[in-house]
């Protein structure tokens, strides 16, 4: 697929004839880049590398590594499930606004069944997850004879190399069972976090250094804790051992450096013999500090809140500072995953004969499902302000419209709006013949 400063409709629309007012300066433009890319090299299509995930030897890097700490688990399962939650609606625009389409083949797609062996949950956790962990989400396209997207099939993003060409064209492959699948852009759904537009930013390969210190950390604490909680330490005897008498020494006392169930038993020391402590104690190591700076240096990675992984030190628990911090997870974290997945649904499942009339949104509304008072005082508020009919509120809480119930009502004793003329034109004549009744001081 060619690139599209170069797909030929647009350049035939640009270089016609018809419209012989722009023709000349549009002409001239074409030939200054043309030759500014021929003698000078500054348009030619040179494409740049980036570093999906940069190379260390500080552990292996792969995803299960990782995964094991719990702190990098609770960060990709949060946002992973929260953007799960959501659903996803196809509008149509309108000269008044917008109507929700629910016969649009999409529509179906993302909410009901994305193919024959997924439910629109999982894959919309899959989404979130490979971006999570990959920093990019693969789906293969289905579509039936008209072009409409009929089936989504999630491709894992581990196993998906995007390579371009000189052209500025570029293809997919996807390797599986020892072989390697090509695909072109159009057969692709691919949404990615920040990068330089072909792929985004692995966080995990970014955060390559603070995983690599809480496993050290875990792991160093695991041998800790399997010697019986004991440190690292020496024997020291006041006199030189014969080879034979050193031997039996260290056989004699290996249970006591292996630790487990042998570390219980009481050893006797004889013949001045004394234990020396080599390795410092978790406490003094300052284990603990250093594995809960571990559980915030992650968090930050991911942008979460670390109360959200259970985490309450250094985090106000006290009324609304749980609210503004939860609040911020929407904002800063989750807010960002479903504006890059609304664009890239909007540029890639919509047919482009489409996309000026139709366009995907998530709605944020079905966070609220769980906090029936957050609820009810959004729908209090619509009403009163007459921004939403009660039949609109009870459709939203899965409940039958009722008859009346269509009209948009404020304040003012919830008026219609439409009677509110009438009322305010009573008001204003009650006020007058207020005015002119004649008032008597008051006798005593």
């Amino acid at each position: 697929m060619a690139d599209i400063r170069n797909n030929t409709p647009q350049r035939q629309m640009e270089m016609s004839l018809l419209d012989p007012v722009t023709w000349a300066p549009r002409m001239f433009s074409q030939a200054l880049t043309w030759l500014g890319g021929w003698f000078g090299g500054g348009n030619l299509e040179q494409p740049g590398q980036q570093i999906n995930s940069p190379a260390g030897d500080y552990y292996l890097g792969t995803d299960t590594q990782a995964m094991q700490i719990s702190t990098v688990w609770a960060c990709i399962r949060l946002i992973t499930e929260t953007i799960g939650m959501l659903s996803v609606n196809v509008y149509e625009r309108t000269a008044s606004g917008r109507n929700l389409v629910r016969q649009h083949p999409l529509n179906y797609v993302l909410n009901v069944a994305p193919n024959d062996r997924m439910t629109n949950v999982e894959l919309l956790e899959s989404w979130g997850m490979n971006l999570a962990i990959d920093g990019n989400c693969y789906d293969r396209i289905i579509r039936d004879g008209s072009g409409d997207c009929i089936a989504l099939i999630p491709r894992a993003s581990q196993q998906m190399q995007l390579f371009e060409d000189k052209d500025g064209s570029y293809e997919y492959r996807y390797s599986f069972g020892g072989d390697l699948i090509r695909y072109q852009p159009p057969q692709i759904f691919h949404s990615r976090l920040m990068g330089n537009g072909l792929k985004g930013l692995s966080p995990l390969g970014y955060a390559r250094r603070a995983i690599a210190n809480q496993l050290a950390l875990s792991e160093n604490a695991l041998r800790f804790n399997n010697k019986g909680g004991k440190p690292a330490g020496v024997l020291m005897i006041d006199h030189v051992l014969k080879p034979e008498q050193r031997e039996a020494v260290r056989n004699n006392f290996a249970d006591l450096e292996a630790g487990g169930t042998a570390a219980s038993r009481l050893f006797v020391l004889e013949a001045g013999m004394q234990y020396q402590q080599l390795s410092i104690s978790p406490a003094d190591a300052q284990m603990l500090e250093q594995l809960k700076f571990g559980v915030d240096d992650i968090c930050r990675v991911f942008r979460v809140p670390s109360f959200l992984v259970n985490q309450y030190e250094r985090n106000t628990t006290w009324g609304s500072g749980i609210e503004q911090m939860d609040l911020g997870y929407s904002k800063y974290t989750l807010q960002p995953y479903v504006a890059r997945l609304e664009s890239s649904m909007n540029r890639w499942l919509l047919k482009p004969s489409e996309r000026e009339r139709y366009y995907v949104e998530f709605n944020l509304e079905s966070l609220m499902r769980a906090d029936s008072a957050a609820r009810s005082t959004f729908y209090s508020t619509m009403v009163q302000n007459g921004l939403m009919t009660r039949n609109e509120c009870r459709v939203k809480e899965n409940l039958d419209t009722r008859e009346g119930a269509d009209d948009l009502t404020v304040q003012l004793n919830l008026t219609p709006i439409q009677d509110l003329p009438k009322v305010a034109s009573t008001t204003t004549q009650q006020q007058q013949q207020g005015a002119k009744v004649p008032t008597a001081p008051i006798k005593e």
